[in-house]
């Protein structure tokens, strides 16, 4: 399988209607790493018009999950950290880098980095990932 059949496979995710809500798109991906974007609408501000947390966490919960998918593996998340660095208020659109950084036999360790469309570092995110079968469609290693 070819990257860009693992990509089209991967890009399912945004098929999940709490996904679609979000707006998240898959940018790219390849084995261990995935890049998504989500654009800040009003709808998804606080009442100070930047972007709440709990869609910066989203993005990285998401990414992170996807990221598990990239080396054949379903998950569900155990635990998510969320460290908020600098924020951005709506028209920005913001982009989160996720990479495995270790997979065991029940468990996958994932960081996650979301930037702003000015490439400044919004916040830092780290998940721990249950798994909970394979993705049958995607080989553990391509």
């Amino acid at each position: 399988m070819d990257k860009m059949e693992c990509f089209h496979l991967l890009k399912k995710f945004e098929g999940s209607s709490f996904i679609s809500h979000c707006g998240i798109k898959l940018e790219a991906a390849d084995f261990g790493w995935v890049k998504a974007s989500m654009e800040v609408k009003e709808e998804i501000t606080n009442p100070f018009g930047f972007i709440h947390g709990g869609a910066i966490s989203t993005l990285i919960d998401t990414a992170g999950g996807i990221v598990c998918w990239t080396v054949g593996s379903r998950v569900c998340t155990l635990d998510l950290n969320t460290s908020f660095l600098k924020n951005v208020k709506a028209g920005h659109t913001v982009f989160a880098e996720a990479n495995v950084l270790r997979k065991t036999d029940h468990i996958i360790f994932v960081e996650v980095k979301v930037y702003s469309d000015k490439n400044d570092l919004l916040a830092k995110g780290s998940a721990s990932m249950y798994i909970v079968g394979t993705y049958d469609k995607i080989p553990p290693q391509w």
